[in-house]
């Protein structure tokens, strides 16, 4: 699991109080505005993946636990648990008397029973279902076999033995277990309900139950909107918006100008308001080493990556840091310091020259022909590229051009493989170590290589936990960044921004989780 960020400190922007129009606020209890992508468009938590889906699915569900704004587990519709001397049985019991609402808050005679956690554990590992929850729980007794349909569900290690007792069976002992059980995908399922919806839950307001403090009140077009039965100063409502008629400003500029409670933000501006810095994403140079290519070749590859690691310098414009790895620092998995368990991984290339010069036998300069280095036109990292390619021209006097595009289209043509160099931003998307390894893997690998052994160490990874996890995929990165195909440059830097007098906000730029269960404006 990933790092959670308290947010308590007063900021210097001023006081904030948005009204939900349209949208029923009352007026007893302030709202949060937090600007998504696009609207949530699935709160089914068992499938949820997109940010704005997750985030809407943290706030509208409860679970058995829940992190509260100290990044401590507390209880949430658990009553209280135990875990075996040896750490594979957790036995929960559930609190008594619990009920789903619907669509408005209106109250429904679904009760929530330990039965609904076993449906939505069992949902989780049914390879129709597709869950991106599966890997989290890959510790539950018989979940590789359920997942693979070579068993039948039942034999999942989650049971119910009453109505307010669940227990989990590990094949082997999680230390983050607990941790785990805050993800959406933990969160409980009504069976009867679901089958009601026929295959419509969580894609409409009136086939969506919700189990946690918040329901849903509105989900249109316009945003989704959740509210809560509380007066000040906790936040009463939640309204996920896309930000339509102000995207040119910045995030302080909008939450001084009140459009929002928090933002995101990618800029290196001086700001008085509390921020919270983090990295998820690592520009590098990627080679498309498809067979047949150019850059098919290791020695090549070799050669300009270690000459592209001497001449890149940092901008100074205070958004970037040089990078530590593909992986940034920070990312956790399995509660794991990711980088600081897996080390240095970027390969030591010490006579880059030779290598090219070896690189170069047997191959004509029309071999370099239509060779560009790729580079998003928004980026402002033009200027990188052209250091780059000014070093090889001097040192191997190849003359590659640069080309820059709409992101748009620069995110398309990385996906189709139309390229020979770019500079390219990964993301750790969700924050997860493996999902950004993913990328590099099997057919759809963004550089082309087919590298069975890598694929078979990231497939070993996903059926691992704790420290074997984390072995597994630190010796995927560093074969892959020894091969040269991806060459990490820069970690990007990035923070949260947050209006005046909010405090209690959970938030966690990984998972994402932007959680207002204990947050109040003063």
């Amino acid at each position: 699991m990933k790092q959670f960020f308290r947010i308590t400190a007063a900021v210097l922007a001023a006081a904030f109080l948005l009204a939900l129009t349209g949208c029923g606020s009352s007026s007893s209890a302030p709202s949060f505005t937090w600007f998504v992508d696009t609207i949530p468009a699935n709160l089914d938590p068992q499938v949820a993946s997109a940010a704005p889906d997750v985030i809407a699915c943290e706030n509208l569900y409860s679970g058995l636990v829940r992190k509260n704004s100290d990044g401590e587990i507390v209880p949430d519709l658990a009553e209280s648990w135990t875990v075996s001397p040896d750490g594979k049985t957790y036995t929960f019991q559930l609190k008594d008397g619990l009920t789903y609402r619907a669509v408005k808050g209106a109250s429904t005679d679904y009760a929530i029973t330990a039965e609904d956690f076993v449906f939505a554990f069992r949902r989780i590992f049914q390879p129709q279902t597709n869950s991106p929850y599966a890997v989290e729980f890959s510790a539950l007794e018989n979940s590789a076999a359920v997942l693979a349909g070579e068993a039948d569900a039942s034999t999942l290690g989650v049971s119910a033995s009453g109505p307010l007792t669940l227990v989990f069976r590990l094949s082997e002992k999680d230390d983050n277990f607990l941790a785990k059980l805050t993800l959406p995908g933990a969160m409980p399922c009504d069976e009867e309900f679901f089958d009601s919806t026929r295959g419509t839950y969580g894609l409409t307001a009136k086939t969506t139950l919700s189990s946690g403090s918040f329901y849903l009140y509105n989900w249109t077009a316009s945003g989704l909107f959740l509210r809560r039965d509380v007066s000040a100063p906790q936040i009463g409502s939640l309204r996920l918006v896309q930000n339509t008629s102000n995207s040119g400003k910045s995030a302080a500029q909008l939450i001084a100008d009140e459009k929002c409670s928090a933002a995101l933000d990618d800029t290196g501006e001086a700001t008085a308001l509390q921020s919270v810095s983090y990295s998820d994403t690592t520009w590098s140079l990627l080679f498309n080493s498809t067979e047949g290519s150019v850059f098919s070749n290791t020695e090549l590859r070799q050669a300009l990556a270690g000459i592209a690691r001497e001449t890149v310098t940092v901008p100074s414009s205070g958004l970037y840091t040089a990078a530590e790895g593909l992986v940034p620092t920070r990312l956790t998995v399995d509660g794991i310091d990711y980088r600081t368990f897996a080390g240095d991984p970027l390969p030591t290339i010490t006579d880059p020259r030779t290598l090219y010069l070896n690189a170069r036998q047997g191959m004509a300069s029309s071999d370099f022909s239509g060779v560009t280095l790729l580079v998003p036109k928004e980026a402002g990292l033009t200027e990188l590229a052209e250091q780059i390619n000014g070093a090889w021209q001097k040192d191997c006097s190849l003359f590659f051009s640069i080309e820059e595009v709409p992101q748009e289209e620069f995110a398309k043509r990385l996906a189709a493989g139309n390229y020979t160099i770019a500079l390219a931003p990964i993301q750790a998307e969700g924050g997860s170590v493996y999902q950004m390894l993913q990328q590099f893997g099997g057919e759809a690998s963004l550089t082309g290589c087919d590298d069975p052994l890598y694929d078979q160490l990231l497939s070993e990874s996903a059926a691992q936990t704790g420290s074997s996890r984390c072995a597994l995929l630190a010796q995927c990165e560093r074969q892959l960044l020894d091969g040269c195909t991806v060459v990490p440059l820069l970690a990007q830097q990035k923070r949260l921004l947050i209006a005046d007098g909010i405090s209690g906000l959970v938030f966690d730029p990984f998972t994402p989780v932007v959680d207002v269960t204990f947050a109040e404006k003063n």
